[in-house]
């Protein structure tokens, strides 16, 4: 049986806040950031009350939807950014998704990013599960993460269809 873990949007928002001051303490001011679909677009938007800096969107599929969420062959693009907009051209960009797993979308989102015209890469996610990783993070390339947690199914609150159902686990988990 896998173990799981409940989230709150209270939760989440205090772990992002503390996430943006490490990103604010770090060597390198990001213009932008680009968020990857679905998981990164609301870690990216609270981020965007601390960083003060505009949200691009990519979107991948890597895990398949009608195989009760299991790997597919390789990461495919469903919408990019192409051509790269002028805006971002030689700019700081930091990459956003909510959980760091096995690495693959990231490394692919990042080795596609390495191919354009874009100033320092940074990644920032909002929990880096402790686990084997897949797929690989270049070491130019910044990385925070807001939390380290167990490799456990974790219940995000933008995924849930009864928000007080999921509070409600939420509650029940803490210590």
């Amino acid at each position: 049986m896998v173990q799981k873990i409940w989230y709150t949007y209270d939760d989440i928002h205090q772990v992002l806040k503390a996430l943006a001051e490490k990103i604010t303490a770090g060597s390198v001011k990001f213009d932008a950031m680009i968020a990857i679909g679905g998981g990164g677009f609301i870690p990216a938007r609270i981020l965007r009350c601390f960083l003060n800096i505009p949200i691009y969107a990519v979107t991948t599929a890597y895990y398949d939807g009608d195989s009760d969420g299991r790997p597919t062959d390789a990461v495919r693009k469903i919408q990019w950014l192409d051509p790269l907009p002028e805006s971002l051209k030689g700019k700081n960009v930091l990459v956003v998704d909510e959980v760091d797993d096995s690495r693959v979308t990231m490394e692919f989102v990042l080795n596609e990013l390495r191919r354009e015209h874009l100033g320092e890469i940074g990644v920032a996610v909002l929990h880096e599960k402790i686990k084997e990783k897949t797929g690989s993070i270049p070491e130019d390339v910044h990385y925070f993460s807001g939390i380290t947690v167990e490799d456990w199914w974790i219940n995000y609150p933008w995924d849930a269809c009864d928000i007080v159902e999921h509070n409600r686990l939420a509650s029940a988990a803490k210590p």
